[in-house]
């Protein structure tokens, strides 16, 4: 343990020689400048260090103290108190807000406390402490002062997503000047298909309406953001894709049209293909071509916009999936309202499935979950590196290369959220089982790793038995959501939590935080 040097017992002796008997103690203690004090203001025989911050998170802190002494047969205990605020710490008597450690089991005089329990974005002042073998508790007359961060893996209640009461809507994020930005609307309640369409910034909890969906209000569609930059004003082009999904609230009528909304003319437009014809004349059709379904998975890589899966009327689930691109003028610039969904060339061999979700990583898709045509569940998790070997005109097809990764650790499941979130994909909620059971587990996939995470169960939040009801029950779990991101976060809004009935739609919007 480290001691004082001697040479100051040396000049303690020579100033006491030069003090009366009744000085000598206050003389002695010039040289402890950090003397632990106590709470009524008598100097012991220690020296502290002032208290360093080694970590802060949400909930917890790590200080380190460090202390030298003359006597340690003087010590029997050591640690730090800390208290919410800037007031002055001390120790409380159930000890519920110190770390108290056995002297006598040290070898050093430096030490560290691990602090849980804290509040979040919360001031907390922090000081180190001895205590002798009569029981005198001596504080550091310095006091440490820090501020937790933002909290982590909680779920917080956000205002209602205002008549929202619907399931099965259609959800998609985009950067647009750095910041992540949703837009998200359409789906079902028990008896009516939706097309209002909406646009979220988390930054500010602002939700705007925009312009409703043109197309037949439906649900289970599918979507995916592409950007290009415009030739002449160089400025970033921002467009959200729609189409597919089912515009009967029960269920028999498919489609397979698609629009783009363009924010830099904040309108709706029909996505369409020149069909060309005899006689150099061409046709305008549907720029889809292949089943409608509903279902299916939307996500974009790169330039490219991808649909996939999903269930066709005679309720058979795909395999498939198409790319999209966009056509381009006489110049080469990219016509948003024009293109073709080309089918991959490479099978993915690992079932069809509907209600299955996609998240993106650098150039790899990874596609987790859903129910085939047979009721079973999925809890696969599948990565597809896309391939892109050069232009449209080089005749190559484009394809991914599919490998199965680490299986998902939960419950096998479908419509459930998904969503990535500095680099991390999070996914949870859905339905699953027998009776269509659904869940409230949440989880965090490392790609880099190829590692599952249990986090903090989704909050659940409380719907009315019937509208205007003031009675309130809790919903034990929910299913098909619009699922939000936003830059350091993600949110869970609406969705399914029970029978087919109006009463177990809700509109509530949760906000997740890793």
């Amino acid at each position: 343990m480290k001691t004082l040097p001697t040479a100051f017992y040396a000049m303690a002796l020579l100033l006491s020689a030069c003090t009366a008997d009744d000085n000598l103690f206050s003389d002695y203690r010039v040289f402890f400048k950090n003397s632990f004090v106590t709470n009524t203001g008598t100097l012991l025989q220690s020296a502290a260090l002032g208290d360093s911050i080694q970590h802060v998170s949400d909930k917890n802190a790590t200080v380190k103290g460090y202390f030298e002494y003359t006597d340690p047969e003087e010590i029997s205990r050591y640690g730090h108190c800390w208290v919410k605020g800037g007031t002055t710490p001390l120790i409380s008597n159930d000890s519920a807000n110190c770390t108290i450690y056995d002297f006598r089991k040290r070898q050093t005089g430096e030490f560290e406390s691990f602090i849980n329990g804290l509040s979040h974005e919360t001031e907390y002042s922090v000081r180190s402490f001895i205590i002798t073998d009569n029981g005198t508790v001596g504080y550091n007359p310095q006091v440490t002062r820090f501020v937790t961060t933002e909290p982590h893996d909680e779920w917080f209640s956000c205002p209602n997503l205002t008549n929202l009461l619907r399931s099965d809507g259609v959800s998609v994020s985009t950067v647009i000047n750095g910041d992540t930005i949703s837009f998200f609307g359409l789906g079902r309640n028990a008896s009516t298909c939706f097309a209002d369409f909406y646009q979220f910034n988390n930054k500010t909890g602002q939700i705007t309406r925009l312009k409703d969906f043109p197309g037949k209000a439906r649900w289970g569609a599918a979507a995916f953001a592409l950007s290009y930059t415009d030739e002449i004003s160089k400025e970033v082009v921002q467009c959200i894709y729609v189409g597919l999904g089912n515009s009967d609230a029960n269920g028999r009528t498919y489609e397979k049209d698609f629009y783009v909304y363009r924010l830099d003319k904040s309108r709706w437009e029909k996505v369409q293909w020149k069909w060309d014809k005899p006689n150099n004349e061409y046709e305008l059709v549907d720029a889809f071509q292949a089943d409608g379904r509903t279902g299916s998975v939307g996500f974009s890589i790169g330039e490219y916009g991808f649909v996939g899966f999903g269930e066709n009327a005679m309720g058979a689930c795909f395999n498939d999936i198409y790319i999209f691109m966009m056509e381009r003028d006489q110049n080469r610039w990219p016509t948003p309202n024009r293109g073709y969904f080309n089918q991959m060339s490479n099978i993915f061999q690992y079932g069809g499935r509907k209600g299955a979700s996609a998240f993106v990583i650098d150039k790899s898709v990874y596609i987790i979950g859903g129910q085939n045509d047979k009721g079973e569940y999925y809890k696969d998790l599948i990565q597809g590196y896309f391939v892109n070997p050069g232009s449209p005109e080089s005749g190559v097809a484009y394809y991914f290369n599919w490998s199965k990764k680490k299986q998902f650790p939960g419950n096998p499941r479908a419509f459930a959220a998904c969503a990535t979130v500095d680099g991390y994909a999070y996914y949870g909620t859905g339905e699953g089982g027998n009776n269509g059971q659904l869940f409230s587990d949440f989880y965090r996939y490392d790609a880099g790793n190829d590692t599952w995470t249990n986090c903090a169960e989704y909050k659940n939040g409380e719907y009315q038995d019937a509208p205007g009801n003031s009675n309130t029950q809790l919903a034990p779990a929910v299913s098909r959501t619009f699922t939000l991101t936003g830059n350091d976060r993600c949110y869970i809004g609406a969705g399914y939590v029970g029978e087919e009935s109006e009463t177990k739609f809700v509109n509530y919007l949760w906000e997740y935080r890793p």
